[in-house]
This record gives C-alpha cells, sequence and structure tokens, in this order.
C-alpha cells in the first residue's frame, strides 16, 4: 500500500496520531472515535516508511475478538509485496494472557521445560480446596478476589489485609480466605497447572532473574501496541514493563472514561500517569465520536458529569432518534417493556444481531433473557453445559496430533445421530487449532491451552443480552439499558466516592454501545423495594426532536372525543363481542387506558400493536384488532 492511501479518511486529531514520531505516543480515544482504525493505520504507516518491521510489530489487547479484527484489518492493508505474502501472518495480536503463553512457551523449549498446562476449569480446583464454603455459593466471590489479589502482585496474606482496608466484602472470614487462597496456589502446583494469571507472572519472573531472556523479548517485539490501555492493572503493566525495556517504541491506546475493572485489579491511574513511561510521551486526543448520534452521545456524556467527570466528546454523525426513557412500576412491568422496545428495535432494524440488552447484574440478566424467550424473541446464547465441557476435557487428553484430527472427523464428518451441538463446537475448534498449527507437536494438552487463551469465541443468532462490563467494546445498532436505577446503578456495593465514579464510567460504556437507538428503563419499586431512577439519571437530555405540525387527518381525528371516534367504537364492538365469548368482563379483554392508547396510535400492522400492548396481551389480539379496524 502506498503511505499516502494509509492516511485517506483520517480527521486531523487521527492524522496527528498516526503519523507521531517513533517513541511513547499516547492517544486518548473516546468512545466510537476510531481507535481500531488508528491503531491498524498506525502499524501500516510505520511499515510503509520503514521504520518498523511488521514481523517484529506486537499488539495487545483484552480480548481475542479485538486482536482477531487487528489481524483482519492489518491483512487487507497489503502490507508487504506479493511474492512476500507469507510474511503478512507474522503481524502479532492477541491478549495479554496470549502473548504471555506464546513467549512462556518458547522459554520452556529453549530450557527443555515442559510447558505449562492452562487450567480450563478453576472452580473445580476451588471447590475442593474451599469444600463447603464454595459450595455455599461463595465460589465466584472467591475467585474474583483471587484474581484481584494477583492482579496486585499480592500474596494471601497480603491480599487479605489489602482487601479488609479497601472494605471490599468476603464471603468468607478473612482467615478461612487466607486459608483458601494459599491452599488453591498449592493444589494449582501440585497438579502441574497455571491458571492465566500465572502466565503473566512467569514471564515477568523469568525475564527478572534471566537478562538474556529479557532481551529476546524485546528484540523479537520491537514495536508495541497497547489497545484499552485503561484497563491494565499492575501485572499487566509490570508484563509491558519487560517487553518495552530502556528504549521505549511503545503506543498505547485507551480512553480513562471508559476504566470499568477497578473491582477485578485494574488501575486506571497507570494509564493516566505512565510511570517509567510518560517521559518524553506524546499525547493525543481524539474526542470526535463516529459511531453514535448526537443524541446518544450527549446523554453519554450528560451521565459521565453527574458521575464528577469532566468530557468534551463529541458526535459527528447527523441527528437521530431521540432517546426512549421507560419508567416502570415494577420489575415485571419493566421486563414486559423491554420485550415490547426489542419487538420494537426489531421492526426499525430489521435484525435480531442488531439489538443489545445491557444490565448491571447477571441476575437481571438471567431474568431478561427467560423474559425474551417467553415473549418468542430469539437470544444469543454462549453454549457452556455440561456435555461442551465433557467433550473438551474428552479432547484435551488426547495424546497426538492424529487422534486430534480423528476424533474431530468422528464428531463433523461421521456423527452418530445423537451427536450433540457441544462435540461439534469443540470438533470445530480442533479443525480450527490444528489448521494454526499444521507443523510441529500437537496434543491436546496443547490445544486444551489454545482453547483457553486464543481460540475464536463462538457466534450465534439473536438478541444479545450482556452485563455493562461484557458489553465493553462491542456495538449495536439499538440498545436496550435496563434497571437505570437506585441500587443498581450505582451499586450498592459501590461504597467509596473511586468505586462510584466506576459506576459513572460504567454507565457511559453501556449508553455508548447504541449507534442509533437507545432505550433506557428503570423501576419504582424492585424485588419489594423502593428504587426510582438513578441519580445518574438526573435531568438527562433525551434529545427529543421539534415536533412537527400534525397532519390535516391528526387534527380532524384530534378534533373528535376518543368515545365517539370510528376506530374506538369498532374496537369497543370487538371487545364487548369478544368479552362474551370468553365470559367475563370487557376490562379483562382490554382495560380503556390500553383502548384509548390504540386509537390513538392507529395501529397498522401487529408490530404497532405490540408496541402499545405489550407481547403477550398484543400477540394473542392483533389478528382480531387488524380485522376490527379493517371493518370499520
Amino acid at each position: 500500500m502506498v503511505p499516502d492511501d494509509i492516511l485517506l479518511g483520517l480527521d486531523a486529531q487521527q492524522l496527528d496520531a498516526v503519523t507521531a514520531g517513533v517513541g511513547t505516543v499516547i492517544v486518548r480515544a473516546g468512545a466510537g472515535s476510531g481507535k481500531t482504525t488508528v491503531l491498524t493505520r498506525r502499524v501500516a504507516w510505520r511499515v510503509a516508511n520503514n521504520t518498523a518491521d511488521l514481523e517484529h510489530v506486537l499488539a495487545i489487547t483484552f480480548t481475542r475478538q479485538a486482536a482477531a479484527e487487528l489481524r483482519r484489518r492489518i491483512r487487507t492493508l497489503n502490507l508487504v509485496d506479493d511474492e512476500d505474502a507469507p510474511r503478512r501472518s507474522e503481524f502479532t495480536a492477541g491478549t495479554f494472557h496470549a502473548i504471555a503463553l506464546r513467549l512462556l512457551k518458547q522459554r520452556f523449549d529453549d530450557t527443555n521445560r515442559v510447558a505449562p498446562l492452562v487450567v480450563t476449569n478453576r472452580m473445580q480446583i476451588l471447590n475442593t480446596v474451599a469444600g463447603a464454603d464454595s459450595r455455599a455459593g461463595g465460589a465466584f466471590e472467591l475467585l474474583t478476589l483471587i484474581d484481584w489479589a494477583h492482579a496486585r502482585h499480592l500474596g494471601p496474606a497480603e491480599a487479605t489485609i489489602a482487601i479488609q482496608e479497601l472494605g471490599r466484602r468476603m464471603p468468607v472470614t478473612t482467615q478461612r480466605f487466607t486459608e483458601i487462597f494459599t491452599d488453591y496456589e498449592k493444589a494449582k502446583r501440585k497438579r502441574g497447572v497455571v491458571d492465566l494469571n500465572d502466565l503473566i507472572s512467569l514471564v515477568v519472573h523469568e525475564a527478572k532473574y534471566d537478562a538474556a531472556f529479557a532481551e529476546s523479548i524485546r528484540w523479537q517485539y520491537r514495536h508495541i501496541h497497547v489497545d484499552e490501555a485503561q484497563d491494565m492493572n499492575p501485572l499487566q503493566y509490570s508484563f509491558l514493563r519487560v517487553l518495552v525495556g530502556n528504549t521505549p517504541d511503545l503506543f498505547i491506546v485507551g480512553d480513562p472514561h471508559q476504566a470499568i475493572y477497578g473491582w477485578n485489579g485494574a488501575d486506571h491511574t497507570l494509564f493516566d500517569d505512565l510511570p517509567d513511561l510518560s517521559t518524553g510521551s506524546y499525547v493525543v486526543e481524539l474526542p470526535s465520536n463516529y459511531r453514535c448520534t448526537p443524541q446518544i452521545v450527549a446523554a453519554a456524556v450528560h451521565v459521565l458529569k453527574n458521575a464528577g467527570h469532566d468530557a468534551n466528546e463529541k458526535s459527528l454523525r447527523t441527528d437521530g432518534a431521540p432517546i426512549t426513557a421507560v419508567r416502570c412500576a415494577t420489575e415485571q412491568e419493566e421486563l414486559a417493556t423491554i420485550c415490547e422496545q426489542a419487538l420494537r428495535l426489531y421492526a426499525v432494524t430489521g435484525s435480531w444481531d442488531s439489538i443489545a440488552v445491557l444490565s448491571r447484574t447477571n441476575k437481571l440478566a438471567s431474568e431478561i433473557v427467560l423474559a425474551l424467550q417467553s415473549a418468542r424473541v430469539p437470544v444469543q446464547e454462549i453454549r457452556s453445559d455440561r456435555k461442551y465441557t465433557a467433550a473438551l476435557a474428552e479432547a484435551s487428553s488426547l495424546g497426538s496430533r492424529h487422534a486430534l484430527a480423528v476424533w474431530a472427523a468422528d464428531a463433523i464428518d461421521m456423527p452418530d445421530e445423537d451427536t450433540d451441538d457441544g462435540i461439534k463446537e469443540v470438533a470445530m475448534s480442533i479443525r480450527m487449532y490444528l489448521a494454526e498449527h499444521p507443523s510441529g507437536p500437537a496434543d491436546g494438552r496443547s490445544f486444551q491451552t489454545w482453547t483457553a487463551t486464543t481460540a475464536p469465541l463462538p457466534q450465534y443468532q439473536g438478541v444479545e443480552v450482556l452485563t455493562f462490563h461484557a458489553a465493553k467494546g462491542r456495538e449495536w445498532t439499538g440498545v436496550i439499558v435496563s434497571g437505570a436505577e437506585t441500587g443498581l446503578l450505582p451499586h450498592s456495593s459501590a461504597i467509596s466516592a473511586e468505586a462510584r465514579q466506576e459506576e459513572g464510567r460504567l454507565a457511559y460504556v453501556a449508553c455508548t454501545r447504541a449507534a442509533q437507538h437507545l432505550v433506557i428503563t428503570w423501576t419504582d419499586k424492585r424485588g419489594g423495594k423502593r428504587t426510582g431512577p438513578s441519580a445518574l439519571l438526573r435531568k438527562l437530555p433525551l434529545g427529543e426532536s421539534p415536533l412537527a405540525p400534525p397532519t390535516a387527518e391528526m387534527r380532524s381525528r384530534r378534533s373528535v372525543p376518543i368515545a365517539s371516534d370510528p376506530l374506538a367504537v369498532a374496537l369497543k364492538e370487538w371487545r364487548s363481542t369478544a368479552a362474551r365469548a370468553s365470559r367475563c368482563d370487557p376490562q379483562a379483554v382490554l382495560t380503556d387506558a390500553e383502548l384509548e392508547r390504540l386509537v390513538r396510535a392507529n395501529p397498522q400492522n401487529d408490530v404497532d400493536i405490540v408496541a402499545v400492548l405489550g407481547p403477550i396481551i398484543g400477540g394473542r389480539y392483533s389478528a382480531r384488532i387488524l380485522a376490527a379496524i379493517a371493518d370499520q
């Protein structure tokens, strides 16, 4: 690619970032500002101008999807001549864990040691060492606290003290937590396995005590790029310091307003300050949002300011639809509203995959999934059932490349009638693994490790239901942000000022996942307790468009009282007939308020009716209501 072509379509700030001199470049990129474009164009610009060698370029991401997208974009840029085409694959992009694993395997091969096996079921180990304390429901919280401690370079005793000082909740006593953490680490060593945190720790440890190893890493990866750097924790920062050395060639992209992983050990001040790396750095701001409409950006920035943050992001898109804010009396009414809004968004977008429902907690997300499924709205579900887990365990026990290939062929090419989808998914992963590793040793252990660190995640069709945290880095045409209320947003567990500020950033992330349509719902009462709208929504700008003057038809309809409106008369007659057939009161079929809303909406199809009456009542009566309207 010609160097000048690489710069086409970039705005002034993006151009500044891409063409900055070699050294430490820090890009503060707001949501939707084109940071992935900037990062890939930066790599292309450096390679095209012979200031970087593609095979020595490394890009570190926080998700597999982000790494895959970077690789895809780099491939499309045609950075080398056709005769050198095989070298295009030498560009390296991966998560912190995947890169650490690659370096460890290389290190262990060089020192004639067996590469570590990454454990795929940490919960099983924890259940063994924690016993009743794990079975009582605290397993997830215990693993979260252990991860937090690893991220902060803390051992069991130090972690216990630090957690107490922060006021974080423990599912067990402090003494018991120290014991469980200690036994968990011993159990991993006894089984000869490591978890994802250990991969990074081991690289840092090996490099600390072997200068030659550290220098070999820096020779291999000379041009370092980090995406979503605001999410780094101290352990990952130590890993970055190993990579960079004393003469940094470093390009860092991040957004302080999207720092949402403090609960898991991340420290956004590392990006704000970049200790030991910021000297002589060049800083570029990317405030322009190309993803979201002005209405959505204005709402998201308002949420940030309500949380005490300064923000100057702006949208460069044309005006869009106003924000839809729906107040619900109870959680049951909110679930019905979410179903109605999902149907409405589908009518607008024409695609279930372009819609997401986001929630602050996994519990609420599970309730939303059930409600959508009851309303016959297709929902994406990531497979994690027992058959998939069992199939993965079986494949991981295979001892050779040939055995893996045969296992996958039996599942895909010659399946039994009862071959489960989970088994087929594992078989497809084996096919992908063998294709990516056409030569060299390959067996079940190495496949298991690849699955835990590198394997692409499967995609499914339907509306996605995720927590705010899980939605990070994603985008949809339409997004429903649920549970935006006191007790959930900010979450009741956020008791410190820093934690409450992070909740504001989390709300900002949730809002900016929407490109064109944003719906926000909350309840006045949940679980019998009074809630009400979140303080983060105070005086939220909805971005209503100026009202157009009513049409002549609407003026004539408005001049007629609802009671004598022909549509109202027709619907009342249908309601009376339906009530007689069901031997019930007409109000049990449709209330007067529902009937009045139907008349004012003047529905033309079943989607319009469902939007007014909800998926259950609307779905049951839409055909008959449309027939009554046609007969008036």
